[in-house]
């Protein structure tokens, strides 16, 4: 909300000249937020000029609902009721007007051309009375058609200005042409005239020509070396891939003998077998019996609940029958010496066996399929992905254990780095200190950089004059490897002080982090607590750095 009231008063302090801000556009009041919208449509041209506390209201809401009309507004909601949308403008509510504001800034060609076209093309309301008059329409007659040759000459105006703007484009891009076409030329020029003073210029021209012909030659057989050598991998992978299959069949035939392999179709054959004969039927006349029902259910009229209650009623009378003769024949079966009453109970348990067997069978079957087809499905979008080599078996193991080295070495020596990295930091505070503490030791360091500097750069240049041999040169020599050897033994001698020295440091900066984080803590739990406490830890562990510091 506040990116759009800022919008809009940028764009209307541009349109209008004024030199609202923020608060002061959010604190006018409805009255002068009405004028404001009607100083807008007449920018546009879309209204006349208007003062809105000298115009009658009404008179006021119609012109300002005409001018929505020549703008072509369209409200971001639907309106349900118009007389609330009135009454709101009427009354000036921001809710209203500022997203009138916004569309009209933010489309201000757009409004611009409405506003323009609606003066001509907007036709006068007349009553159907006087369309009876034959003059009156005649007039009205000719008026069309005025209407209508306007619209033929806009719309041919609009198409000489577009083109006009290609035809504007083409000429700026045929200058250009032309501009770079002589400086082509001027380039050809020179480069001529150059070398038109090289001597055997046809030689040069002919070994130049060939140059370029082998090099392209040369980049079609690297083309066709990388494509021979992706077609080899390809074709390696294939081979290792088919090699595959083969040892797996190998491997699934081996010690396989003619009787393994009957008894695995006979089987095989026997399931298949039960399937067709006794599972699919069972199921085919399930299903039968289920359309059947379904069948009579649709074909049964509409019965109502008292029917339904008696139906239902009739179900429970059966059922309790059928129990009472299940009662009956389990009593008989009790009283009686059956002997095959195992039996049964075995044949029972061994065909509700093959019923859930056949069960398993057919759901694991077809969620093989599934899983099938999807493999098929992922294989072929990572083939889409990324092509047809495809990394496999040795060649993926291989892969993974390279990128774990990789992976390995690059964090050793990101670790390392940290240390060098630490360390410098160290030795740079502690050259730091050093400097402080002495400062004779940083103008003896400058010296020598300097000489060090003066040495190279006559050695330098004694070597591009001709390299000779002169004794102010070995003089340089011997002079500079004094130098870079007293430096060393500086750094040395200056390493072998600051290493305990570092040592120290290490223990002293940890108490003081700890401390910090102590004060941190009891700032947080205790307000600030007891400040000469603080003040004198603080200062007896500076004191103590100093103690040992040299």
């Amino acid at each position: 909300m506040t990116e759009d009231l800022k919008l809009i008063v940028i764009e209307l302090n541009k349109l209008l000249g004024t030199e609202y801000n923020l608060i002061t556009f959010d604190s006018l009041s409805a009255e002068s937020l009405l004028q404001v919208l009607v100083d807008v449509f007449h920018a546009f041209d879309a209204i006349e000029k208007l003062d809105v506390r000298e115009a009658d209201p009404e008179d006021t809401n119609g012109q300002v609902m005409e001018a929505l009309r020549k703008v072509q507004y369209r409200p971001a909601v639907d309106i349900e009721d118009p007389g609330a949308f009135r009454r709101g403008l009427l009354r000036g509510e921001k809710k209203l007007i500022h997203p009138i504001l916004r569309w009209m800034l933010e489309n201000r060609e757009r409004v611009k051309k409405a506003a323009y076209l609606a003066r001509f093309l907007i036709p006068l309301d007349l009553p159907p009375e006087a369309m009876s008059m034959p003059e009156l329409g005649n007039l009205w007659a000719q008026y069309q058609q005025t209407m209508n040759d306007f619209k033929e000459a806009h719309r041919a105006h609009g198409q000489s200005v577009y083109e006009g703007t290609q035809t504007r484009e083409l000429r700026n891009d045929i200058s250009a042409i032309e501009a770079e076409i002589e400086n082509v030329k001027k380039r050809i020029e020179r480069t001529q005239a150059r070398l038109d003073k090289v001597p055997q210029q046809e030689l040069l021209l002919e070994a130049a020509n060939a140059l370029r012909i082998e090099k392209e030659r040369q980049k079609e057989l690297l083309q066709q070396i990388d494509e021979q050598r992706q077609a080899m991998n390809r074709a390696a992978l294939m081979q290792e891939r088919l090699q595959k299959e083969l040892h797996n069949a190998r491997m699934a035939v081996q010690g396989a003998t003619p009787q393994n392999l009957m008894e695995s179709l006979l089987e095989e054959t026997q399931v298949l077998e039960f399937m067709v004969q006794q599972k699919l039927p069972q199921e085919l006349r399930q299903r039968h019996s289920e359309v059947q029902t379904l069948q009579e259910v649709i074909d049964e009229p509409n019965i109502g609940r008292a029917e339904l209650q008696e139906m239902q009623s009739k179900i429970d009378e059966l059922n309790r029958e059928i129990q009472k003769l299940v009662e009956v024949r389990m009593a008989e079966y009790s009283t009686q010496n059956d002997t095959l009453g195992p039996f049964r109970q075995q044949a029972a348990m061994v065909a509700r066996n093959k019923e859930a067997a056949a069960e398993l069978l057919d759901q694991t079957t077809k969620e093989l399929h599934e899983v099938q087809q999807l493999l098929q499905d992922k294989q072929r979008k990572l083939q889409d992905t990324v092509g047809e080599v495809i990394l496999r078996g040795e060649e993926l193991k291989q892969f993974v254990s390279t990128l774990r080295a990789k992976s390995n070495v690059y964090k050793q020596q990101r670790a390392e780095l940290a240390t060098l990295k630490a360390e410098a930091s160290d030795l740079t505070q502690t050259l730091e200190n050093l400097k402080a503490q002495d400062p004779s030791l940083s103008g003896a360091l400058s010296q020598m950089s300097e000489e060090e500097n003066t040495s190279l750069g006559t050695v330098v240049s004694t070597e591009e004059d001709g390299r000779a041999e002169s004794p102010t040169a070995q003089r340089g020599m011997t002079e500079l490897a004094r130098l870079v050897d007293g430096l060393q033994r500086a750094v040395v001698a200056a390493r072998e002080r600051v290493t305990p020295l570092s040592q120290q440091l290490r223990p002293l900066r940890e108490r003081v982090i700890e401390l910090k984080d102590e004060m941190e803590s009891k700032k947080q739990v205790g307000g600030l607590g007891d400040p000469v406490l603080r003040c004198c830890d603080v200062r007896s562990t500076s004191l103590h750095l100093m103690s040992i510091w040299p």
